[in-house]
């Protein structure tokens, strides 16, 4: 498992209650990688959503992702296109947005 590397974050807040955290350009390099969050830097104490895209080097071998999240970690998973493991990250980035409160 490897850990999830930020190039930019954006967030935003609706109705004083939940919080959008944008994260960008997330480098790839395994199978399965971690962000983690926090109260503190993130101001929130629950994630209610998680919705990801790839930015970045899709191809055969890093197809598709699945993020899902525990308490305050979120993990992506990738995937080839024969819906395997994905076992190459060359220039492999994906977007992240956290919904939470």
């Amino acid at each position: 498992m490897g850990t999830l590397t930020n190039d930019s974050t954006k967030a935003s807040e609706m109705s004083g209650v939940y919080k959008f955290w944008s994260f960008n350009n997330l480098s790839v390099s395994t199978a399965s990688d971690t962000l983690t969050l926090t109260a503190t830097a993130n101001g929130i104490s629950e994630i209610t959503n998680v919705f990801g895209s790839i930015s970045g080097g899709q191809d055969e071998l890093f197809a598709a992702i699945s993020p899902s999240y525990s308490g305050l970690d979120v993990t992506v998973t990738s995937k080839a296109a024969a819906g395997t493991a994905s076992t190459s990250w060359t220039d492999a980035t994906v977007n992240l947005l956290v919904i939470g409160k």
